[in-house]
């Protein structure tokens, strides 16, 4: 994990994200890029910035515009000089396109190994059709997702993965990229199976099974028989004071969102933990 992208609209919330992404950063020894992104493309604001426009026309909206363009400019310097230690790989910059096209030509055209962004966990009216902005990612753009809440620092030495085999090969390549994350912190991981059956002891085998396969030393399995799986494990991991939350996702946008949120989207809303979301889109 080499880039840690941290879209900022210059909030708390989005300084809360930003801490926490160089809290992860640093033990991976990742670079991490603050993000604003602008509503309309740079390049027509770079003309309304020299005059060139309309031939020196420029109209109200678009003066406003660029003035707010000078303005996010300082305040993404003001972040990067706020970071600038030796023990810190922060950089800032803006991006044309809005928040989720934006987001996705980025990450298209960067190599994103992960995206942190401040959440609120609420939904307003305006909200309902497309989600919030970090829904919006979870479903859309194929990196993964960790979502912040709150200020507090979480101690990141147990994470809860919450699992639920479907793809042995997708389940696998999660977990590979899970045992990064956990090297580079030093974490207990705690691999959890939420089921209403009553085999446990066979799931936990291959929850062991999966684990050896992956090279994975510091971990724990187990199974939770529970009617909801949200509840569940939102409950076991405040018990084991898990410092994150770690669930994979096949998010699906469009008319799906009208029947049902993904686990994920709604594990986000209602945990104050930090939850990291694993694409399987990430690895196609």
């Amino acid at each position: 994990m080499k880039t840690i992208l941290v879209p900022t609209d210059f909030s708390v919330l989005s300084n809360h994200a930003i801490d926490f992404a160089i809290k992860l950063a640093k033990p991976l020894k990742a670079q991490v890029q603050v993000v604003h992104f602008e509503d309309v493309p740079l390049g027509d604001l770079s003309l309304h910035l020299t005059g060139e426009a309309g031939n020196g026309a420029i109209s109200s909206d678009s003066l406003y515009s660029a003035q707010l363009f000078r303005a996010n400019k300082q305040k993404l310097a003001a972040i990067e000089g706020s970071y600038d230690t030796a023990d810190i790989n922060l950089r800032a910059f803006q991006c044309g396109g809005g928040f989720l096209t934006g987001i996705e030509k980025y990450t298209s055209e960067n190599e994103v190994d992960l995206i942190v962004i401040g959440t609120t966990g609420e939904q307003s009216i305006q909200e309902f059709f497309s989600g919030n902005h970090t829904e919006q990612l979870i479903e859309n753009v194929p990196v993964p997702v960790l979502s912040v809440q709150d200020q507090q620092l979480h101690r990141v030495e147990d994470i809860v993965l919450g699992l639920d085999i479907e793809d042995e090969e997708y389940t696998l390549n999660a977990l590979r990229q899970v045992k990064t994350i956990c090297d580079a912190l030093g974490s207990t991981l705690h691999i959890v199976d939420i089921t209403k059956s009553q085999n446990d002891n066979a799931m936990m085998q291959v929850l062991d099974q999966m684990a050896k396969k992956t090279g994975l030393t510091n971990y724990l399995v187990d199974v939770i028989e529970a009617s909801n799986s949200k509840e569940a494990l939102l409950e076991y991991a405040e018990g084991t004071d898990a410092g994150l939350i770690i669930v994979l996702s096949r998010a699906k946008g469009g008319l799906n969102r009208f029947v049902q949120h993904s686990f994920a989207t709604r594990l986000t809303k209602d945990s104050s933990i930090p939850v990291l979301t694993i694409n399987k889109k990430y690895f196609s």
